[in-house]
């Protein structure tokens, strides 16, 4: 869940969850490993200030499907998306019909809760408007969580390049500080500043750049 403002009067906002349906472990107490099979799903909206009212211009939806475990300091995941994306009656431009069915996999370098890397591949297996299928993802994060109990510096990047577009790669920076420092800082409450370049990702601008400086809040739910 996260909301962020940008420099020039936009607001995004994200809300979103998954649920483990079934997991498998060789131990409860001690796992070597753990497989994780569940369903996920989540909105994306734009809004921009005008005035004292804060007009809705865009809605993305997503749901899925994901299969992930981890043993030792790996991870893995395969996911299958719909996304569709729509403009809402604030927005003055001609909307198109928009949708992605994507399968993607993932890997992940995890050895402690400090730090994390990725890398994936992303293959459309059907899309509206049509557009080249292949994407690549990959990025990290680290939580300085050895100054303090309560206030954990982080910095998290995150690069996409994707055949779809001539904006490539896109490019996500955050840095920021993580409040209340439970086990996983990552999991706690967080405010930063954001920097983003790149293919547009709002579905209904995919096909443009947009580039925003903003500051923003993220927490877990």
């Amino acid at each position: 869940m996260a909301l962020t403002y940008a420099g020039d009067s936009r607001i995004t906002a994200a809300v979103g969850n998954y649920f483990s349906i079934l997991s498998v472990s060789p131990s409860e107490e001690e796992p070597t490993w753990r497989i994780h099979f569940g369903v996920e799903g989540a909105g994306f909206f734009g809004l921009r200030r005008e005035e004292e009212r804060f007009p809705l211009e865009t809605a993305d939806g997503l749901i899925g499907l994901y299969l992930e475990g981890n043993t030792g300091v790996w991870q893995g995941q395969m996911r299958f998306t719909h996304v569709s994306a729509h403009l809402a009656d604030g927005s003055l431009d001609t909307p198109i019909a928009y949708s992605r069915e994507t399968l993607s996999a993932r890997v992940g370098f995890a050895p402690s809760y400090d730090f994390h890397a990725y890398l994936g591949v992303y293959r459309l297996l059907a899309s509206f408007p049509s557009v080249p299928s292949w994407a690549l993802q990959w990025g990290g994060s680290y939580f300085l969580s050895s100054t303090t109990k309560s206030l954990v510096p982080f910095i998290a990047t995150d690069f996409k390049w994707k055949e779809e577009s001539s904006y490539n790669p896109s490019l996500s920076l955050q840095v920021g500080l993580a409040l209340n420092n439970p086990p996983q800082a990552y999991r706690s409450f967080r405010f930063y500043y954001a920097y983003f370049t790149g293919a547009d990702p709002r579905g209904q601008f995919y096909s443009r750049s947009y580039t925003s400086h903003s500051f923003g809040i993220e927490m877990q739910i």
